[in-house]
């Protein structure tokens, strides 16, 4: 009787040993961290739990009240909504944003009477990337809200950029980020070369053609963004007479400046419409080329140029120029700002973020009031 105890004793001892070693790694408490600061959830808020395909569940309050999101729940629609805007319906696989759909691989569901969704849409619906890991058989999730974004964006929009900029830094507050702002030629061939760039803003199409041709761009981020329109401006009390783009090849314009054609798009765009108008060449002969439509403002501003050729935004913000003559949309190429994520940026949810902003209400505004055409 005593052996057969001591068998029994040590079978179960045995079948302990081996139920705890095949345990599944899921079965470890998961760890959650914010740039690197662990992250306690209280359990009035419900508790993580890695589900049967791995993922890292947790209660959506929880995480968007970390991330300093505000959260309400429509008890008829049975819907979480993060910020005002973004929403989250139990048995749904999508969250709905302001700036589009995001699609889950699983659906929102109720557990002890909390919402949850894998930890990771829930951080790319704030605009936030994360990483995990599982080492020992614990899952930990990092979520990454301090990232410094590099954009390389075309000179005509620094001043309603600039302006965006602030306004998205004020909901971004760990965010840092550098804007280089020159001609969009000049700035597709700093990406070719390798220059560090999340974010490149285009004045026209075929410069992100081009880094999109050579396997440069995520593709799936290319969104085009603003219209603009070219206008023909003159120094303040100049004499020059106002009518079409013709009026150059007056005696009176001894000096017009273009942006370089190769590298400013609205050079290119100029001499599409002095082609139209079957003038290029007598333009060709009294033109002078800036690096960007910026340098061209100031000549006319100076005096240093009797016209010169810029977008109507560029115009706007000047009280030392006047527009003499808008460009006939037929006489050019669709002007058109596409902005796109650089496929090396390793900042690719926080570049995607910025990029909503953009088409947000408090972005078009300030577009709306430089003259922007939003698309």
């Amino acid at each position: 009787m005593k052996l057969f105890k001591k068998i029994i004793m040590l079978s179960t001892m045995t079948a302990l040993f081996f139920s705890m070693s095949l345990a599944p790694a899921s079965a470890a408490t998961p760890n959650l961290s914010i740039d690197g600061s662990p992250v306690a959830i209280s359990a009035a808020y419900g508790t993580p739990y890695i589900d049967s395909a791995d993922r890292l569940q947790v209660p959506i309050r929880a995480v968007a009240e970390k991330l300093g999101a505000q959260v309400s729940w429509d008890d008829n629609s049975r819907t979480a909504t993060l910020d005002g805007t973004i929403k989250i319906k139990v048995g749904s696989s999508e969250i709905s944003t302001a700036y589009g759909t995001i699609s889950m691989d699983t659906q929102a569901v109720i557990k002890d009477g909390r919402i949850y969704v894998p930890v990771r849409y829930v951080a790319n619906a704030l605009g936030y990337g994360i990483t995990s890991a599982d080492q020992n058989g614990v899952v930990s999730a990092h979520i990454i809200t301090k990232v410094d974004l590099t954009v390389s964006a075309a000179a005509s929009l620094k001043d309603a950029l600039t302006e965006v900029k602030e306004l998205y830094l004020q909901e971004k507050p760990n965010t840092k980020m550098t804007i280089n702002f020159a001609g969009s030629g000049t700035l597709q061939q700093q990406i070719e070369q390798g220059a560090n760039v999340d974010l490149f803003i285009s004045a026209a199409a075929a410069n992100m053609d081009a880094l999109k041709n050579k396997d440069l761009l995520v593709n799936s981020s290319i969104k085009n963004l603003l219209g603009n329109k070219l206008v023909l401006i003159a120094p303040l009390g100049a004499k020059t007479p106002a009518g079409s783009f013709s009026i150059v090849t007056d005696a009176s314009v001894k000096k017009i400046a273009l942006g370089e054609p190769g590298t400013v798009p609205a050079g290119k765009y100029a001499e599409q419409v002095f082609t139209y108008l079957n003038i290029l060449d007598q333009v060709k002969a009294k033109t002078v080329y800036g690096s960007d439509v910026k340098q061209v403002l100031n000549w006319v501003e100076t005096g240093n140029v009797d016209a010169g050729v810029v977008y109507l935004t560029d115009a706007k913000i000047s009280d030392k120029v006047t527009v003499i003559a808008a460009a006939d949309g037929a006489a050019h190429n669709a002007i058109v700002y596409p902005a796109a994520v650089i496929k090396a940026s390793k900042n690719y949810t926080a570049s995607r973020d910025f990029v909503n902003f953009l088409t947000s209400g408090k972005a078009k505004a300030v577009f709306n009031k430089y003259g922007f055409d939003v698309l």
